[in-house]
């Protein structure tokens, strides 16, 4: 490590993989590598989970960058087709597609109907069952279902739905979304597609009789319950952390009862400390509104953040620690330090932190 760096372990990652197949061991996984593997690196997580059945991307970019790879795992594209230009593409490249808009059957039929299809399409048709984002009505569903039945560009069409509260297990919205779904396909003329419903969170808290899962944030190791749910953090579930991000301590200086530590005098020093400064800042994604207090560790031994986080530097307690010295590194999330709980402290969720890691922080991959 010269200044900051993420170490991801990808036995991490075929770990965790595991434990999501234990949670749903009749269901083919989609492993969710979206927005650069969380922050983890693309191409070499996807190596890592090549034992998942398909990978989950963002959009088509993603999906290309995984083929030039010479990853030839099928492909699922979440948030569907931004433009019409990329029916084409995903053709060329034989990727699965979620369709969650009347406006996509237009496209396809417009760009497909007066061409041949070497390959016919799997699609995911997707419902919004209650969480308002992306996603066809009930009705819609059924009618997209039926004309997309009928064409000889669709091969599997396999139904889809998102749950908005599955980190909340006990919130009414997660039965009125389930039974919505069960409901839609339990329609004689819907019989017949493959279901997909659960998460990461959903795998952990109800019953999974759908014949496709799609882990996310749990890959990571990272558990997708609030930290205050001390029975589902990340180490009860099983899992391990993927990435340790880690930073260089580059001076350490002795401060009297009164000094101010940093950018809008967040902190006062209450008494005599020693103030250590390390070479993380908001540029590598660490948040700059952390508050005082966030955990750290050096040396085996915890400590906390004091004073505003500075686009390169933020500042930590070593009052207690005589141990620590210029050079020692300085773990902020990792093994010892969850970025859970990180998250907790700094008011944000971990999905946020891990994806945010900036691109000139290095990813050593072991």
């Amino acid at each position: 490590m010269h200044r900051i760096q993420a170490t991801i372990k990808l036995s991490a990652l075929q770990h965790n993989l595991a434990v999501a197949r234990t949670r749903a061991p009749q269901s083919r996984i989609v492993a969710m590598i979206k927005a650069n593997a969380y922050g983890h690196g693309l191409v070499p997580a996807a190596r890592a989970l090549g034992d998942a059945d398909v990978f989950g991307v963002t959009d088509i970019n993603e999906a290309e960058t995984l083929s030039k790879a010479g990853l030839n795992k099928p492909v699922l594209i979440l948030q569907g087709l931004i433009d019409k230009a990329d029916i084409l593409r995903v053709v060329h490249g034989n990727y699965q597609l979620v369709v969650h808009r009347p406006e996509d059957l237009v496209w396809l039929e417009e760009t497909l109907d007066s061409i041949s299809v070497k390959t016919p399409l799997t699609l995911w048709l997707k419902l919004d069952s209650g969480m308002g984002r992306l996603g066809l009505t009930a009705g819609e569903f059924a009618m997209l279902h039926a004309a997309l039945k009928r064409k000889s560009w669709v091969g599997e069409i396999i139904a889809l739905t998102h749950l908005a509260n599955a980190g909340m297990p006990d919130n009414a919205l997660n039965r009125q979304q389930l039974d919505c779904f069960s409901s839609l396909m339990q329609q004689e003329e819907l019989a017949g597609p493959s279901q997909s419903i659960v998460a990461s969170a959903g795998l952990f808290t109800l019953q999974n009789n759908s014949a496709w899962a799609r882990p996310g944030l749990m890959l990571y190791g990272s558990s997708p319950f609030s930290w205050h749910d001390e029975s589902r953090r990340s180490h009860s579930l099983g899992l391990k952390a993927a990435m340790k991000l880690e930073a260089r301590l580059i001076s350490i200086r002795e401060h009297s009862t009164g000094d101010s530590i940093g950018y809008n005098s967040w902190f006062i020093c209450p008494e005599p400390m020693r103030i250590g400064i390390v070479s993380a800042g908001y540029a590598d994604g660490y948040p700059a509104m952390t508050p005082n207090g966030c955990p750290v560790m050096i040396a085996g031994k915890r400590t906390t953040s004091v004073g505003r986080v500075s686009m390169d530097m933020m500042a930590i307690d070593l009052t207690d620690l005589p141990q620590a010295e210029i050079g020692m590194p300085v773990e902020l999330w990792g093994n010892n330090i969850s970025v859970d709980e990180v998250a907790c402290h700094t008011g944000t969720i971990s999905y946020e932190l891990l994806s945010a890691v900036a691109e000139r922080v290095p990813r050593i991959h072991v």
